[in-house]
């Protein structure tokens, strides 16, 4: 089992900062994400990990040892691309093989390492297929399996489900978390520009952006407790919804409510929290309901602009408003199906439990709470 420190690796190509002083730990026998947009230097992180380039500053430790320095060859590090990087004038055994025929082991050895990490990964019945006859999924579990039959401490994965459609990419999240527990003795790192991946997938992440690591904890407390609007906003899937709210008193209560009146949300408990004058508090589509779920949700009236539907998935586009003349706010509801009776123009009402917000300061965009710790403050107090 294999512990990695990434600890303050700042990398520069040309005048760009590529990684800017990244600290992170990846425990041991986990699978940790690497999480933000294209051009947040997840690529080059995992390069520098793996040894195949190097930091202008700081260190990479494993196990306390700092192999910094160290060639890849020496770093017992399998790496798994993108592109997959397959051989194509070979068939699919001799890709998984090849990297146990530079080892130079047994032929006999070599074919029953081949055969039982191709029985794990399900690709038995490929292996005597050229990778012009193989599909983007058996491709992806072939570059797999070259990486995985090492039996390396350390498992890199730089976008792997990346060029497979949504289908097989659903499915394959599911395989790579039981792959993973199911090898058990390696520390796996898995680079995503998709956060719905790493909820998924992964125990641990980091999120990378512009070359700063802003956040690094449980995926849970990544989700539920964002340090900012950016982390927030890219654990969303569709966009989070904002609403931009100020803050109240009303009969020795105090409130963030939302500026048009659509709704306001009790906050006495933790008013030390809230010295500025502005706030946003966002709400996940997946948090939007089309029904009550409890006495103590909070309604929103709404209309039908747009039905997206995404397959197993349906996308609600609203406008909400309080009355005619307030200014419209735009939502999106995610509805995890397929949704009949609604149309274009509907008025309906929508809900949110209060438990499911986030709150921001509007100004820094720092993280104040969510409505599960605001609710836990309610409960303590016997309210």
């Amino acid at each position: 089992m294999v512990k990695i420190v990434v600890e303050n690796i700042t990398k520069k190509i040309g005048r760009k900062t590529v990684l800017d002083n990244v600290s992170f730990e990846v425990e041991s026998g986990t699978i940790t994400s690497i999480v933000g947009p294209a051009g947040a230097g997840k690529t080059t992180l995992l390069k520098i990990i793996a040894g195949v380039d190097y930091p202008d500053s700081g260190r990479i430790l494993i196990n306390g040892e700092d192999i910094t320095d160290l060639p890849p060859k020496d770093r017992d590090v399998a790496m798994v691309f993108q592109t997959y990087a397959l051989y194509p004038h070979m068939k699919v055994f001799d890709n998984i093989a090849f990297p146990l025929r530079v080892k130079k082991l047994p032929e006999n050895e070599i074919k029953q390492r081949v055969r039982e990490i191709a029985e794990l990964l399900g690709i038995t019945h490929i292996l005597d297929r050229s990778i012009y006859e193989i599909s983007g999924g058996e491709a992806q579990r072939t570059a797999l399996a070259r990486a995985l039959v090492r039996k390396s401490r350390i498992v890199l994965l730089d976008e792997p489900l990346t060029n497979l459609d949504y289908k097989i990419r659903e499915k394959m999240r599911g395989e790579l978390k039981r792959i993973a527990k199911e090898i058990g003795s390696a520390t796996w790192i898995y680079a995503t520009p998709d956060a719905r991946e790493a909820l998924a997938i992964a125990s641990h992440s980091v999120f990378l952006y512009s070359g700063k690591a802003l956040q690094y904890g449980t995926t849970e407390s990544v989700y539920s407790s964002p340090i900012n609007l950016t982390v927030a906003s890219y654990f969303s899937y569709p966009r989070l919804n904002t609403f931009e709210c100020d803050f109240i008193s009303m009969m020795d209560k105090y409130y963030v409510r939302e500026l048009t009146g659509l709704f306001r949300i009790d906050v006495t408990p933790i008013t030390d929290k809230f010295k500025a004058d502005r706030y946003i508090v966002g709400i996940r589509p997946i948090d939007l309901k089309l029904e009550k779920t409890s006495k103590n949700v909070i309604g929103i009236p709404a209309e039908i602009k747009l039905i997206e539907s995404m397959g197993s998935d349906t996308i609600l586009h609203l406008e909400s408003r309080l009355t005619p003349s307030s200014k419209e706010t735009e939502l999106d509801l995610l509805y995890p199906g397929v949704l009949t009776g609604y149309e274009i123009g509907q008025r309906i009402m929508i809900y949110f439990d209060p438990k499911d917000v986030l709150i921001f300061e509007k100004d820094t965009e720092r993280f104040i709470t969510n409505g599960k710790k605001l609710i836990s403050e309610f409960q303590q107090r016997g309210e």
